[in-house]
């Protein structure tokens, strides 16, 4: 693969869409033949009873009778769910050996909710002592049918045809490790460690997947999360400078929420629970609770809201700067709280005005209702719902995610939505967005060797032959980027251009061709890797690309941690409650093995501690007891053997529960080691942050405080309080970015690239329209969007989600469908300037009539019997973007055209 001549990306375009015409007549003509040479081997019959676990409570006499039946043979075994990210706690009933129920484990906030405050916001104390049993979603309860998927793969496989043909040999687990260990090793040789990319999962065996990089001495690590959410963690980490507020959705009075299906696509499944206590309950004002919901797609989520907004895809910044200067024109907005927390105000108001500081437009319900499509009236009266809402003193909650968050404009337009909040001072309040405490065990960390290179997808600030870089997405997520690193492979260059052999892949638990935009550019990516290694439960489309498949672990069969996002301390375990009935380890101990085989730092060398998963984890466990809370131990101490019989810890000493107003912590001001800065936005805007050395701890809420020592340099008393604020670079709340300021100036250079004036890097949240937009030859938006049956491109075998969804139709609005003469279920093609796919229609008024679109993730030509042919796959149609700050995958922007097929 070495010698291949490389193409350049343009040429590679035009060559994807030759290719998807061809693939779009293949998969047509003969859909189900691309499986037939894949060796996986015979299959298990394995019967799942069901069984109640809670008894007499809530279920029939005949069910009681069954589930002590089975108390008395078998054993509930706590532990945690992995059908989703949501990591919800489970039971699982095992008897002689086989999982036959899955029931909700009640004790994890995961289940439950994710605000336990004082009295009358002690949201888990109170759904705990009312008897709340916990809830598992439709994928939580389908578990055992992944479990005992016949089509799992059972062996070790090693490629014995071209790439994608599915032409495998089974290889013992010896024998895989030994070519592993061996091909990898040549490459390193060759090429360096740095030829190698990682990709993973963001919440599973995280730990041991990085630290083999990190011994190997590569540093192109990358897991899921910038596949996920990394553009809304972009914005708020700009305007908040915490990149995972909470909704608090139970103590809320009034919601406007931008493209968040968390009703359906359930990121934790407490949120129906707290969404459905909330609304039932009566606002502070004693009225009814109101919830304002923006997508372009009527789905569940809109269905329970009491108005739905429905933009053009990618506009959403521009609804909340109309919104924002309608509230402030009103004068109905917390502007104490704005003065004293935020950074940015007057240069902010200076651009939604057009007073030609920064432009000559108006922001106004008007401008923003011709780049919307929503009318003007709507827009005012959103706005003046939250006015009304603020003066009646009620709990306002601002929210945004993947909708807004998946488009080539995400960041800034998720900032402007970001802002909303500011003026109500609705931040870190109950009923408002909330700061997530969270603890959980540190990776074990030896000494590694140093890198032999820098990182080669513009994640990290580099420097090379002494010479700084800045990095190319300023608000990189340490999950890196995969768009840029698939680009990179197919260029064997970094992202300054500077050569960089890329060489070998290793990808565990994802289904990267199928998750990754433009799945033909990720296939001819990985087609210019000498050596690839795929762990995954079924032979995916990426196993398909591989060298070596090892067979991964159902997560009923391994352990590892469980993040609890929440307001409060608490952390899941996942255990094993069976053992691999395919004969196989899980993803951890392949990689432990691994990194042993090839006599790795840190893998093995500490019998006890780092030679197998289980040790592994008890290791971290009890450090983490020990010191996890600040360097002290935590309170409630649980011990490794205790943590297994609960599968869930929560802190109950003074550092548990919820803390409202963290921004407004109190410190004290010592002359011998602080110093204040003064900060100015534009021409108008000053603050005074806080140092200590060179970090900023701080902010000085009455500026009358400041000492002006003379020569730019400035001071507070001696012992004078100031407030710790937020995790900014100013420590306020901010509408003006100094970091988008200083590319904005010219001061950096993004990826070495000048972007001086240029409105992506305006440091306020300015408006700018998405790049992949509707033209007169592809004049329909086409979008995706995930509902509650399935988890992005990996449930699609599981015959019992699909019993409830099957198919993923086209969805048209009726206007459209009748001025293209499209019926009910009529095949079509769907093109879009990079690729084309078929589907068929369904004609519904549940989506803008400018738009398109069908849940994603299916369309599968691989995976298992019950995945191939169903559906459709939106990633022929993608053009395989990054969005410019956060690296985030663009998955919900393309223009198309829709027509009928015979």
């Amino acid at each position: 693969m070495s010698g291949k001549k490389l193409p350049t990306l343009r040429a590679q375009e035009a060559q994807n869409f030759t290719k998807a015409i061809e693939r779009a007549a293949k998969f047509r003509m003969n859909r189900r033949n691309f499986f037939r040479g894949c060796a996986v081997g015979s299959a298990a019959a394995v019967s799942a009873q069901l069984v109640n676990k809670n008894g007499s409570l809530g279920v029939n006499a005949a069910e009681a009778a069954e589930y002590k039946d089975y108390s008395a043979s078998g054993a509930w075994i706590p532990s945690g769910c992995n059908m989703c990210g949501g990591q919800c706690g489970i039971e699982v009933f095992v008897e002689n050996g086989v999982a036959k129920k899955i029931e909700p484990l009640k004790t994890n906030p995961n289940n439950v909710a994710n605000v336990n405050g004082a009295a009358p916001n002690d949201f888990f104390t109170q759904a705990q002592t009312g008897g709340d049993l916990g809830r598992l979603c439709c994928k939580g309860n389908s578990g055992l049918r992944s479990l005992y998927d016949p089509d799992r793969i059972k062996t070790p496989l090693r490629r014995v045809g071209p790439r994608g043909s599915g032409q495998y040999e089974p290889i013992t687990w010896t024998e895989a490790i030994s070519e592993c260990a061996m091909r990898l090793k040549t490459i390193k040789a060759k090429y360096g460690a740095s030829s190698l990319v990682w990709f993973s999962e963001d919440h599973s065996f995280t730990h041991t997947q990085s630290n083999f990089c990190d011994a190997f001495g590569s540093p192109n690590y990358s897991n899921h999360a910038n596949l996920c959410d990394t553009s809304r963690k972009s914005a708020f980490k700009s305007v908040l400078g915490n990149d995972r507020p909470l909704s608090d959705m139970e103590g809320a009075d009034t919601m406007l929420i931008f493209g968040w299906n968390f009703l359906s696509a359930i990121k934790w499944i407490h949120l129906a629970a707290i969404f459905s206590r909330g609304m039932s309950k009566k606002a502070s004002d004693g009225g009814d609770k109101q919830f304002i919901y923006v997508d372009p797609v009527f789905n569940t989520t809109a269905s329970k809201a009491t108005q739905w907004v429905s933009p053009l895809p990618g506009t959403d910044g521009a609804l909340a700067l109309a919104i924002a200067r309608h509230v402030i024109k009103s004068g109905k907005y917390d502007d104490a709280w704005v003065a004293k927390y935020t950074y940015g105000f007057e240069e902010f108001v200076k651009y939604l005005d057009g007073d030609g500081t920064y432009d000559s437009v108006v922001k106004d319900s008007a401008w923003a209702a011709g780049i919307t499509g929503i009318a003007t009236a709507e827009i005012d009266q959103i706005a003046t719902t939250l006015e009304n809402a603020y003066t009646a003193g009620r709990k306002i909650l601002i929210d945004s995610w993947s909708g807004p968050g998946h488009h080539t404009n995400a960041t800034q337009g998720g900032r402007a939505i970001a802002c909303l909040p500011l003026l109500f001072g609705a931040v870190d309040a109950n009923g408002t967005l909330r700061f997530p405490r969270r603890a959980s065990p540190s990776n074990l960390k030896p000494t590694f060797p140093p890198k032999d290179k820098w990182r080669v997808d513009g994640r990290d600030d580099v420097t090379i032959s002494g010479v700084k870089y800045t990095k190319k997405y300023l608000y990189s997520h340490g999950s890196g980027i995969y768009v840029e690193t698939i680009n990179r492979m197919l260029e064997q260059k970094d992202f300054l251009g500077n050569p960089y052999p890329i060489k070998a892949a290793v990808i565990v638990f994802q289904n990267l061709v199928m998750s990754t935009p433009n799945a033909q550019k990720v296939m001819d990516a990985l087609e210019m890797m000498d050596f690839i290694v795929c762990v995954d439960t079924h032979l995916s489309e990426t196993a398909l690309m591989a060298d070596i498949i090892i067979p991964g672990a159902n997560y009923l069969e391994r352990f590892d941690f469980n993040a609890v996002w929440g307001t409060f301390y608490a952390v899941g375990l996942r255990q094993p409650v069976v053992k691999s009935w395919v004969g196989g380890r899980p993803e951890a101990q392949f990689v432990i093995d691994l990194g042993k085989a090839m006599g790795l730092v840190g893998f093995g060398d500490q019998p006890g501690k780092n030679d197998n998963d289980e040790n592994w984890l008890r290791t971290e466990w009890e450090s983490f007891m020990a010191t996890g809370n600040g360097g002290q131990p935590w309170a409630n101490q649980m011990s490794w053997a205790d943590l297994k019989k609960n599968a869930v810890w929560v802190e109950t000493g003074p550092a548990g529960g919820s803390k409202t107003d963290s921004y407004k912590s109190a410190k004290t001001f010592d002359t011998s080691t602080m110093s204040v800065k003064k900060n100015t936005a534009g021409t108008a805007s000053v603050s005074y942050t806080v140092l200590q050395g060179t970090s900023a701890v701080g902010i000085v809420v009455d500026p009358t405080k400041v000492v002006d020592q003379g020569g730019g340099s400035y001071s507070l008393p001696q012992g004078e309080p100031f407030q710790g604020g937020f995790a900014t670079q100013t420590r306020f709340a901010q509408f003006w970015d100094p970091l988008l300021a200083s590319a904005w100036t010219g001061a950096i250079k993004p990826g070495n690239v000048t972007v001086t004036g240029n409105a992506n890097y305006h440091p306020l949240p300015y408006y700018v329209p998405p790049i992949d937009v509707p033209t007169s030859a592809y004049p329909l938006y086409f979008l995706s969007w995930k509902e509650v049956e399935h988890t992005h491109t990996r449930t699609f075998n599981n015959g019992w989600l699909l019993t409830l969804r099957g198919e993923n139709r086209l969805i048209i609005h009726p206007i459209k469908a009748t001025a293209l003469g499209i019926g009910e279920n009529d095949r079509v093609m769907v093109e879009s300037p990079d690729g084309l796919v078929e589907a068929r229609a369904h004609v519904a008024p549940m989506i803008h009539p400018e738009c398109v679109g069908w849940v994603r993730g299916f369309g599968h030509w691989a995976l298992g019997k019950n995945a191939i042919g169903r559906g459709s796959h939106d990633g022929w149609l993608l053009k395989g973007r990054a969005e410019v700050h956060s690296g985030q995958a663009v998955h919900k922007e393309a223009a198309c055209r829709v027509y009928k097929i015979g």
